[in-house]
């Protein structure tokens, strides 16, 4: 692990991200505790319009496990292996702490569209159409987790730290306006990457800077990061029909 100056250090570099992702996740706490829980996700998914639907369609798929770690790894493979190496396990880490929530302790939360019985005043794609497991978000998890790994591990300057921040905060915001998570699934999924990126990378980015990533090594992880970007946008071509 880290040491502790070396890590506040680290903390004190990302604060531009943390701002903004503290804001947004202030602002949803700020509508659960006016609005309430199901009522908040009225206020917000209810504000939506016709030609915004396919961009956040696409969007929200940026917060799939498969594409967004497949991507940043491609990306990063041969200039930061340590780095993708550290975001894939936080990956797994955090996205199998999120379906641990989701299918034992909160099995029983259903989403939007159950909840309110298919009501029309629900917005949502027609194609995608979910149900169950509301409760946390998934996507959101995913999301916070690798851009905040990406931001503690390569500290960009301020600007593009708020420009990273408000893409995790459109990706999760996007959940609630396609109406498949309420305002209170994306703020425990928001907090959960984030948290459990900034607990756990202080000891896996140095356990993963000791290992020798010889050019071989680096191929194989971008042809694996590749396939399964490729798998990624497969299955959500073959599932979503638009």
């Amino acid at each position: 692990m880290m040491d502790q100056k070396s890590y506040k250090s680290a903390l004190h570099h990302m604060l531009p991200f943390l701002i903004i992702a503290g804001i947004y996740i202030a602002g949803l706490a700020a509508s659960l505790i006016k609005w309430g829980y199901y009522e908040s996700f009225m206020w917000l998914n209810t504000d939506n319009y016709l030609w915004l639907d396919q961009p956040m369609f696409m969007i929200t798929h940026l917060g799939d496990s498969l594409i967004l770690a497949s991507i940043l790894s491609m990306l990063l493979i041969y200039k930061k292996p340590e780095l993708v190496l550290t975001l894939i396990l936080l990956v797994v880490i955090t996205g199998i702490t999120g379906q641990l929530l989701k299918n034992f302790m909160f099995d029983g939360w259903d989403r939007p569209l159950r909840h309110f019985n298919e009501s029309p005043s629900v917005h949502t794609l027609p194609f995608y159409r979910l149900f169950h497991n509301s409760f946390p978000s998934g996507h959101s998890i995913t999301a916070m987790t690798a851009l905040t790994a990406i931001v503690y591990g390569l500290r960009p300057k301020k600007l593009l730290q708020i420009i990273i921040a408000l893409a995790a905060c459109i990706i999760s915001y996007s959940r609630i306006y396609l109406g498949v998570h309420f305002p209170g699934d994306v703020l425990a999924g928001s907090i959960i990457g984030i948290m459990l990126t900034l607990i756990i990378m202080p000891f896996l980015l140095p356990l993963a800077g000791k290992i020798n990533y010889s050019r071989p090594i680096k191929n194989i992880i971008f042809t694996v990061a590749l396939i399964a970007f490729i798998a990624g946008v497969w299955f959500l071509a073959s599932t979503y029909v638009c």
